[in-house]
């Protein structure tokens, strides 16, 4: 099961993990922020809350998920703000878009995620290279930006598409981590609830390729067996962003996950 290629994706990755890497030393976390305020009738203060609980929690993550929570009812220009907030603490910032779509249409997305400020980029592996994501892996890296892969979702309804058998007797999962060696991924996305798959990822993906993790929190996966089992980076949402006090549900992560032997 080949998965078609780019011409050198070992020598084309961004600066996006380097990134990552000096958020992290700097916090001592491998904690991702997913900034997804709840939906609200009034939008008038989403971006001040945004950046309230940004601020209150920012000591204790080393980088940002912005969904869209945030990127359909706030502007470029709010967005930015964000992002703004975001380096200012010395963290990362990623969209959560998961781009499937063709070539010109990627480009022009692309094109606006990085006028409103972020660092990388989640696409959709499914929509195939050629005509499609070849120009996001292109425009990215040569930008310096990131390049981050699904390869298998946290939610359970992710089996029925990420499990598939193709008639090789692999599955999309399989094909899923080859496009990510392959086209020259910074990161994947590999679910907290399915730690097995996480240990088939890490034994698999290039060392370089860094395995981030979402579903700690509300979704009931396990961070401690992800991180041994080879994650690099946790995403938390709900669980901070909803809680009556973000800086002390973040600070408790922070703490359980900070006693972990390096």
């Amino acid at each position: 099961m080949k998965a078609e290629t780019s011409s050198d994706p070992s020598a084309s990755r961004s600066r996006f993990n380097e990134l990552l890497r000096k958020s992290e030393e700097k916090s001592g976390s491998k904690v991702i922020l997913a900034l997804d305020l709840h939906y609200r009738k009034s939008t008038e203060n989403l971006l001040a809350d945004s950046l309230s609980i940004l601020d209150q929690v920012s000591d204790f993550v080393c980088a940002v998920k912005i969904n869209f929570h945030l990127i359909i009812p706030l502007s470029i220009q709010e967005i930015f703000r964000v992002n703004e907030l975001v380096h200012s603490k010395g963290l990362v910032s990623i969209a959560d878009i998961k781009l499937n779509d063709i070539d010109n249409t990627n480009e022009i997305a692309t094109r606006y995620l990085w006028d409103s400020g972020f660092d990388g980029v989640i696409v959709n592996p499914f929509v195939g290279f050629k005509g499609s994501l070849d120009i996001v892996y292109k425009t990215c890296h040569s930008a310096g930006k990131g390049v981050i892969s699904l390869a298998y979702m946290s939610h359970p309804g992710a089996d029925e598409g990420f499990g598939i058998e193709t008639k090789d007797g692999h599955t999309f999962f399989d094909l899923m981590l080859d496009r990510a060696n392959e086209w020259g991924s910074d990161g994947v996305i590999l679910g907290s609830t399915r730690s097995d798959k996480i240990r088939q990822a890490r034994a698999k993906l290039n060392k370089s390729i860094k395995i981030i993790s979402p579903g700690s929190g509300a979704q009931g996966g396990d961070p401690i067996e992800s991180l041994k089992s080879g994650t690099d980076y946790l995403i938390y949402g709900r669980l901070i962003v909803s809680a009556p006090k973000p800086s002390e549900a973040a600070r408790q992560i922070y703490e359980k996950l900070k006693k972990l032997p390096a």
